[in-house]
């Protein structure tokens, strides 16, 4: 689990700390040499700023090469305002040399790297372009949804288009290998490669597709329902929908709460468990029914399901999505079945009507469920309440989930350590003011975390660990958890050959780790 994020709100500007002269790069780049922050010894950092022309509308890195691709957008004399005029430039992290660079229109184009794949949308086209020339490789009609790179085959949809007629695509050559048409009004709920050639998708049900070939079997199921008098509440702010849901919302019918829909789950057989807002089903690796359970559907909504023993666990969260924002929908419950006949053990209503469910774990036997303010244990064999304690938060706080890993607090010997890792008996839980309460299996409290003691991990390359309380101070450490220095920065970087880089709207700037290594 990680800390909340938030859009960047400050950034310190090279160029306002700067005594250097100015430089030019290519005509395209005006550098400085600018001091960030201090290493731990008190030595400073400096920095290579590179500002180039025009702002920094969105920056692209593949995540391996050493090309980085800047889309630079005009803006009106004051500044405060992007205009639609502007270019994409590609270039080179060695040297910051120019590669190539294309005129664009943000009116009527969009950029998108997608893995390897670099691709330029204009009106009704999707270009694959090459990263080292800009030159087209191919054209298409379509926005790819979804790349397996080892086939080397996307499929998407239409560009600006609301057609349902799914597309794969052979990313060697641009070529059309199959079409059939794959619903997509209430948006994908999920995709997972069932085989090294079968994809998954969660569509109102499930659809498996065979990439090559774009054979394949349907299972139908109700995933959303329209909108009815006053049954749905009123959408809730301040809710994080990342943490809740992970998926992109691709909602074109009005008035309809969707996503009432668990995760699909695979088991050793290659057989899928899906459920719905009416039902639990397991379908086999072919498309068969093998069974399938119904579930109340006044209460049903959005849910997770694991397996554990043979037995399949249903938690209904009580929420779902509507006109894409969060709504509370049903009730919250936990359900189990037989995963060979699907024949239900038990169904436990939760109380907590007006809550939902947002985050559990399981150890053992136990389920631990996640409420606003409150935690409540339910035994798994039996569904039955353990017992439930509401946590003492402070004004305006929430719980918000379990930490799994990458959440950091500093030891006695001065290193930063994984608190999961240096504490795997401790249920240790997040709040969203970012503070961690350490709870016992029977819930008594042991100790509270403050924000200003809690760290999040933003990038990690196995040398160099990056970690933060408030995405504007950050803390490198090396690979034993030693911290090396502080700097302020904008949360927009990324880490290549233990370089860092960081982006504002103005400009970027490089630092060499491995210059401040001991």
């Amino acid at each position: 689990m990680i800390m909340k994020k938030t859009l960047p709100v400050v950034f310190l500007l090279c160029f306002t700390l700067c005594a250097n002269a100015q430089n030019a790069i290519n005509n395209f780049f005006i550098t400085k040499d600018t001091v960030i922050g201090k290493t731990f010894d008190g030595n400073d950092i400096v920095v290579k700023c590179y500002k180039p022309q025009h702002k920094i509308y969105q920056w692209h890195w593949d995540g391996f090469s050493d090309n980085l691709l800047l889309e630079l957008r005009q803006t009106n004399k004051k500044g405060t305002s992007f205009r639609n005029e502007g270019n994409i430039a590609m270039i080179d992290l060695d040297n910051k040399s120019v590669k190539w660079s294309r005129n664009v229109n943000y009116n009527n184009s969009e950029t998108k790297q997608q893995g390897k794949y670099l691709f330029f949308s204009e009106k009704k086209k999707n270009f694959c372009l090459d990263p080292e020339t800009g030159n087209v490789f191919w054209e298409t009609k379509n926005n790819l949804y979804f790349i397996d790179s080892k086939l080397n085959i996307g499929v998407g949809y239409p560009v600006q288009s609301m057609s349902n007629n799914l597309s794969a695509i052979d990313l060697s050559n641009g070529n059309t290998l199959w079409t059939r048409p794959v619903d997509r009004t209430r948006g994908w709920d999920d995709a997972y490669m069932l085989t090294d050639s079968v994809l998954l998708v969660a569509v109102n049900g499930i659809q498996a597709l065979d990439l090559p070939t774009g054979n394949g079997w349907s299972y139908k199921a109700t995933t959303s329902q329209k909108k009815i008098g006053q049954m749905i509440a009123a959408n809730v702010t301040g809710i994080l929908l990342g943490v809740l849901s992970g998926t992109v919302m691709y909602q074109t019918s009005p008035d309809e709460v969707t996503e009432m829909v668990s995760n699909m789950l695979i088991d050793e057989g290659n057989s899928i468990v899906l459920a719905s807002r009416d039902m639990i089903s397991r379908i086999g690796n072919s498309g068969e029914i093998l069974w399938s359970t119904p579930l109340p559907e006044k209460f049903t909504s959005k849910s997770s399901i694991f397996l554990k023993d043979s037995v399949v666990y249903m938690i209904n969260r009580g929420y779902a999505f509507y006109n894409g924002g969060f709504s509370m929908v049903g009730n919250p419950y936990l359900a189990a079945f037989n995963i060979n006949d699907g024949s239900r053990r038990y169904l436990t209503m939760i109380p907590e009507k007006k809550e939902f469910i947002r985050n559990f774990q399981v150890i053992d036997d136990m389920l631990f469920l996640v409420f606003e303010n409150k935690i409540a244990t339910y035994s798994l064999s039996g569904g039955s309440l353990l017992t439930e304690k509401i946590v003492g938060l402070e004004k305006g706080e929430q719980l918000d989930a379990f930490v799994e890993s990458g959440i950091y607090v500093l030891q006695g010997d001065s290193t930063f350590m994984d608190m999961a890792a240096a504490y795997p008996e401790q249920n240790l839980i997040m709040t969203s003011g970012n503070r961690v309460i350490s709870l016992t299996d029977s819930l008594e409290t042991l100790i509270t975390y403050d924000k200003k003691d809690v760290f999040e991990k933003t990038i990690d390359n196995g040398a160099y660990r990056l970690l933060t309380n408030d995405e504007k101070e950050f803390i490198v450490c090396d690979f034993s958890g030693k911290p090396m220095m502080k700097f302020q920065a904008s949360p927009n970087m990324f880490m290549t050959n233990n370089k860092l880089y960081a982006f504002d709207k103005e400009l970027f700037w490089e630092l060499d780790l491995d210059a401040y290594a001991q």
